[in-house]
């Protein structure tokens, strides 16, 4: 009866050993590997390597982000969307809300622009035109220079 009984326990833990075996050794990754790489084919030791810090510098550009200054018609809702699209970020930059940078030009925009003109006193007639647009671009040195 004992040697019965021994038989039954060697060959259940025979069993387990080989059914942990076969699922890559009860590690719970699902993976069902028993060698010693990953899926990606690293080779796996177990141990966690930590890498030497290294600094990062973050690049400055060489000019400040400027708008275009306009020389004939004012920037307004009949100009490109191009040019629209970067007074729009010229206004984000400088902490004015005009939504998104989408070239459209809506009520945010010309608000955004009539506040600024207030601000600086100039004429609030909500087009750029060429003082307002130099005015811009003089805030926006001063954001990239200190």
């Amino acid at each position: 009866m004992r040697y019965r009984l021994a038989v039954i326990l060697l060959l259940l833990a025979l069993a387990v050993g080989v059914s942990l075996a076969g699922c890559g050794g009860g590690d719970g990754d699902g993976a069902g590997t028993t060698d010693l790489f990953d899926t990606n084919g690293f080779f796996d030791t177990g141990q966690v390597e930590t890498l030497p810090e290294t600094e990062t510098e973050v690049a400055q550009p060489d000019a400040p982000f400027q708008i275009k200054v306009p020389k004939e018609a004012p920037i307004g809702p009949q100009s490109p969307t191009g040019t629209i699209s970067e007074l729009q970020e010229a206004l984000l930059l400088l902490g004015y809300k005009v939504g998104e940078a989408d070239g459209i030009w809506g009520s945010k925009t010309k608000n955004a622009v009539v506040k600024f003109q207030k601000k600086h006193k100039l004429k609030a007639d909500g087009l750029v035109g060429a003082k307002t647009a130099k005015l811009i671009n003089r805030e926006l040195r001063k954001l990239t220079n200190g």
